[in-house]
């Protein structure tokens, strides 16, 4: 009896043992799936755009444009089941253990489809154009690259949170870890909706109120002129005084990099003030930056004029900066021999040093630090006299936008390029068909804001494009695919000089037809693929742009 008991608990234990290694293979299997997701949608992030992947995409047919139309639809999953994981976890830790959600399958679901709503959105950015690559890579500032970043992040953080409730030894697999990353994700997420949000339906009532809070509110006077101050005087460079006007400038451009109190301090070297400048530098206090009236024994005045290999030399050698010129060189041996000696510095003009003509004349080839204040400030008036001009052009186009945000059909369709912007961008991604003439020139009364403009596989008429594509003459990019156009209405685009992208995939456009567009020297791509253009044609416009890029796929 004791002996089958004995056989019997042997054999409930390796069946457990087996059990235990069947678990942790799969979820070893589990996790270098994942895991394989999450580089596959960093691999495509970095490298997905470069060759022609990026050009297939813009030339996309039917299948991967409606693949692309899917980000829509598909993002919405993952936002609503981490949203309810959040509540459902936040209403167990609060409960202390007394209500214990599974929420496991939901978070591996939210992985998925977050991985779907990646590629689908990266498709949609390439069909449409709204992709901003520079040399293969997107540009820092662009928002449709920091919402595609935000996306793929989401996915990678929710992914470790679920790995960590999934492999933690704790019961029900709830650790701090986990909740920290999951709570990490779910602000990634939020941050990366609210990008995209922002893009395609502009900024949400609370945004515009924080706008107007926030905003330049300061009323300027009326007949305000730049033109009207009185012109600035400056100093004559005879008149300048020796320390603050010439040697600080020169200190400020050439040294301070490496020798000022908020910058690297190399040797312990400040010179960023007269004190300073006599401590010398910690790591050798033996040796006198700089001795007044003594220009041997001064040591910054040495290591200006030793050869230029030593590694001593001063300033040294960058291709970020100029080289130090001799002039200055010389204005600084001539400063420090001609100061009275002592610690106590009395800064006189050149003139009263009895600096010598050639001196004088080094010193009118420095920008003096009056010129510089003004040469900022007129910067700065600059500044603000384009940002007023775009705030009232702003302006004046809110009331033609807000117009067009009563059309049920367009009110998604069109929306500023940012915040801050005065240009606006046009898609009919949503509307496809349903776009027509009539809603085509609804858009006539902010054509000269538009500068992009997305009508691929709609429904507009050549005629259409031929009467109102001249007046958008700020267009930078032009998406005509899948649509009726020829070559006529390339006679329309041929005025847009601005035009920086130009898609033509699936027209009947031919080679006498892209020939017309030899003068926009802005242009950079053209797609092709499956119209009648050939690469003949093709090759004729690379001659006349020779910095063209023409794409046309695969047949």
């Amino acid at each position: 009896m004791f002996t089958q008991r004995n056989m019997s608990d042997n054999s409930t234990e390796a069946e457990e043992v087996q059990e235990t290694r069947e678990s942790k293979v799969g979820l070893t299997f589990l996790t270098l799936f994942i895991l394989a997701l999450v580089a596959g949608l960093v691999v495509m992030g970095l490298l997905g755009h470069k060759g022609e992947i990026g050009d297939r995409l813009a030339d996309a047919d039917l299948y991967v444009n409606t693949l692309g139309n899917m980000h829509p639809l598909v993002l919405h999953l993952p936002i609503g089941i981490v949203f309810l994981t959040l509540v459902m976890e936040t209403l167990g830790w609060i409960s202390f253990g007394k209500y214990r959600p599974v929420t496991t399958v939901g978070l591996f679901f939210a992985i998925i489809t977050g991985t779907i709503a990646c590629v689908t959105g990266y498709v949609d950015m390439h069909s449409d154009g709204y992709a901003s690559i520079k040399e293969g890579v997107f540009t820092i500032s662009d928002p449709w690259g920091d919402h595609m970043w935000a996306g793929i992040g989401f996915v990678g953080v929710l992914s470790l949170a679920f790995l960590s409730r999934v492999w933690s030894p704790e019961k029900g697999g709830r650790n701090s870890i986990y909740a920290i990353l999951l709570f990490i994700s779910a602000g990634v997420m939020g941050f990366g909706a609210h990008i995209g949000g922002e893009k395609v339906h502009g900024a949400t009532g609370v945004e515009k109120i924080v706008q107007e809070l926030t905003g330049s509110s300061e009323a300027v006077a009326d007949g305000e002129d730049a033109a009207d101050e009185a012109p600035k005087v400056f100093k004559e460079p005879k008149d300048r005084l020796a320390y603050a006007d010439v040697i600080v400038p020169i200190l400020e451009n050439r040294c301070y990099a490496c020798h000022a109190e908020d910058t690297k301090k190399k040797g312990g070297l400040l010179m960023d003030s007269w004190e300073n400048l006599l401590a010398g530098g910690s790591s050798a206090p033996e040796i006198m930056s700089l001795v007044p009236g003594d220009v041997k024994m001064s040591y910054m005045v040495e290591v200006l004029h030793l050869d230029e290999d030593d590694d001593m030399f001063m300033p040294p050698p960058s291709k970020k900066r100029e080289p130090m010129p001799d002039s200055e060189r010389a204005i600084f041996k001539w400063w420090v021999g001609a100061l009275a000696k002592g610690d106590k510095l009395e800064d006189k003009t050149l003139t009263e040093m009895e600096a010598p003509a050639e001196i004088i004349e080094a010193a009118s080839q420095l920008v003096s630090p009056e010129e510089l204040a003004a040469l900022a400030a007129d910067k700065e008036a600059a500044e603000k006299q384009i940002a007023d001009a775009k705030k009232k052009e702003r302006e004046s186009l809110d009331a033609a936008l807000g117009a067009l945000k009563q059309d049920e059909q367009l009110k998604n369709a069109i929306n500023y390029v940012s915040q801050d912007s005065s240009e606006l961008e046009f898609t009919a991604v949503s509307l496809r068909k349903n776009m027509t003439d009539e809603q085509f020139v609804k858009l006539v009364p902010v054509a000269g804001s538009l500068s992009a403009l997305r009508l691929g596989a709609t429904s507009v008429s050549e005629g259409a494009l031929v009467a109102n594509l001249p007046e958008m003459k700020n267009l930078r990019q032009l998406n005509l695919s899948q649509t009726a156009v020829t070559d006529a209405a390339l006679d329309a685009v041929a005025q847009l000089e601005n035009l920086e992208w130009l898609n033509l995939y699936d027209t009947a456009v031919t080679d006498a037809g892209i020939a017309k567009l030899k003068g926009l020297t802005k242009l950079e791509k053209l797609y092709l693929w499956n119209s009648k253009a050939t690469p003949d044609g093709a090759a004729a416009l690379k001659k006349e742009l020779p910095n063209l890029e023409i794409i046309f796929g695969a047949n």
